[in-house]
């Protein structure tokens, strides 16, 4: 066990005891603030309390150090603003009258992160123990290398590339999807809750009780403005659910992928200014496009209902054009605006604000794109150019007889390829179909072709066909039933897309360690199942990486 004594408690590095950290500049001899826990003091016989890292409305983050692993944690104590008071033995006690708010709070509180404790999400900061002492609640949680990712976006020119974006953000909407399906919104996703670790991975942090997310509840809340959808602040009467985290994801990905962080969503109730300039409109795929704007949507009836639905707008391109009817508005309950001045100027807010949006989905053109899983983890050179799309019209004839000098553009017709085997990004991003209107008739198991790639299409290859013409596609789920590869001595990430080319779900592959000091460091020594079995693409596949290294 190592000498606590030695330790710097602002970054809990061996410093040998040295009063100004050389490794973080912290100074031994300042204090905790105060409500806080004092540094040194231990909790469970095991958890080292330094520096205070954060605090808000819902508790307070040190870093500390755990005396059982000798290893750097972070220890989250729910010390909610206004309701706990710290007394001098550093229990904590309640107000009479703040009692259930503070025990409401604190069962949601273990329940979360007891939740994330349990699962094996691939993008969450992993808890390691949950606790009660002190009269209030615990959580410990692995210690991460790395900075949010709104300092790595400093660093890296303010932007990412939509190739560079959709490989690192799929594990994090998947995790997002796998808590709202506990029942557990975030409700403060953002460029300040996402760490960058130095693995390259994208883990996201901060869950916390709902209150705390909501402008609407007796807690000191923490929203994220630009970030935070408008049922979370006190406008409206619709409250925060799946679809409030797809707004938060998509403003996330707004900010990576544009470059400045979108309006606030108040602001935008009164004037909707969110526009996307025309240089990242050329550059980014249309479904992309169409996915930020569906979930970017102000009122909560308007966007994207759920993370399940973002990701197949995202992923596999199930666009449908956002629809904004002005009665439907007016008579749904969750539409009505609870304004403290004016509740006709706001309600003229909200109209203007859907027509707004509606307005950006013009200016924007019609988007109908999908594509696959595959293709979005690697694309090709040829699905991430940009691409310029334009209409020709229909000439107008007023009567019988009458001549349009554009009539004969619009007796063209054109050729048919055949799209069987290729995938659906590949065949809209082809200038040579853009004449064409394409729909997705149904996804079917299919041995003979790969996931994601057309089965069948409604009209025959070589036929001539006048523009605007709906082709209609059977898009493969890939076989119900695949033997699996042979992934021994690949190394993890060439072993991952080994089994994403099969079918395989991201979320279902585990990766493993095990030591052997006779074979290759960082390759795979063992798979379970065994190479050749034949399984469902849907099972979870486990691979063991040589964790040896001379």
């Amino acid at each position: 066990m190592i000498n606590t004594e030695r330790l710097c408690l602002g970054c809990m590095n061996d410093n040998g005891g040295e009063k100004i950290c050389s490794l973080c500049g912290y100074d031994k001899t300042s204090k905790n603030p105060e409500n806080s826990l004092p540094k040194k003091f231990l909790i469970n016989n095991r958890y080292l309390i330094g520096k205070v890292i954060k605090s808000n409305g819902e508790g307070i983050t040190y870093i500390g150090w755990d005396n059982s692993s000798d290893s750097i944690v972070e220890i989250r104590e729910y010390f909610p603003i206004g309701f706990a008071h710290r007394n001098p033995d550093k229990t904590v006690s309640i107000d009479s009258e703040g009692k259930y708010t503070f025990n409401e709070g604190l069962m949601e509180f273990i329940e979360i992160n007891t939740n994330i404790m349990n699962s094996d999400l691939p993008s969450l900061t992993e808890i390691t123990d949950v606790f009660e002492e002190n009269g209030t609640v615990y959580a410990v949680s692995k210690a991460i290398t790395g900075i949010t990712l709104k300092e790595f976006l400093k660093r890296n020119g303010d932007t990412l590339k939509w190739e560079q974006a959709r490989a690192l953000f799929l594990p994090l909407i998947d995790t997002v999807k796998g808590m709202n399906d506990l029942g557990i919104i975030h409700g403060g996703i953002s460029t300040d809750t996402i760490l960058v670790g130095r693995d390259g991975k994208l883990r996201i942090t901060d869950y916390s009780i709902k209150k705390l997310r909501s402008d609407k509840s007796e807690l000191e809340s923490q929203l994220f403005d630009g970030f935070a959808a408008i049922e979370q602040y006190d406008v409206t009467e619709s409250v925060c659910d799946t679809y409030t985290d797809v707004y938060g994801l998509c403003a996330t990905l707004f900010n990576v992928l544009i470059g400045v962080v979108a309006p606030s969503a108040l602001t935008r109730l009164k004037n909707d200014s969110l526009t996307i300039p025309a240089k990242f409109a050329e550059e980014l795929p249309r479904q992309v496009l169409a996915s930020l704007a569906n979930g970017l949507q102000i009122l909560p009836q308007d966007r994207t209902p759920n993370i399940e639905v973002f990701k197949n707008q995202l992923v596999y391109g199930e666009i449908s054009e956002p629809k904004v009817n002005k009665k439907e508005l007016e008579n749904k309950p969750e539409a009505k605006v609870k304004s403290k001045n004016d509740k006709k100027n706001t309600a003229k807010y909200l109209m203007i604000s859907a027509l707004c949006t509606a307005l950006i989905f013009l200016i924007l053109g019609t988007v109908l794109a999908f594509t696959v899983f595959k293709d979005d983890l690697f694309p090709k050179d040829s699905e991430i150019t940009s691409e310029k799309t334009s209409s020709i019209e229909a000439p107008d004839i007023d009567k019988i007889g009458d001549v349009d000098s554009d009539a004969a553009v619009s007796a063209k017709l054109y050729a048919v390829s055949d799209f069987r085997g290729k995938y659906y990004s590949q065949i809209i991003e082809d200038e040579e179909n853009e004449p064409f209107e394409f729909t997705i008739k149904d996804k079917e198991y299919s041995n003979d072709y790969p996931k994601g790639t057309v089965i069948s299409q409604s009209v025959a290859s070589g036929s001539n066909l006048a523009r605007d013409t709906k082709i209609e596609l059977v898009i493969s789920l890939g076989a119900k039933e695949v033997k699996i590869a042979n992934l021994k001595g690949l190394t993890e990430d060439k072993a991952k897309i080994e089994l994403l080319k099969q079918g395989f779900l991201y979320e279902n592959i585990e990766i493993l360690e095990k030591f052997d000091e006779d074979g290759e460091s960082g390759v795979v020594l063992e798979q379970d199942p065994k190479y050749g079995e034949t399984v469902s693409p849907d099972e979870k596949v486990q691979i063991y990486i040589n964790s040896y290294t001379e």
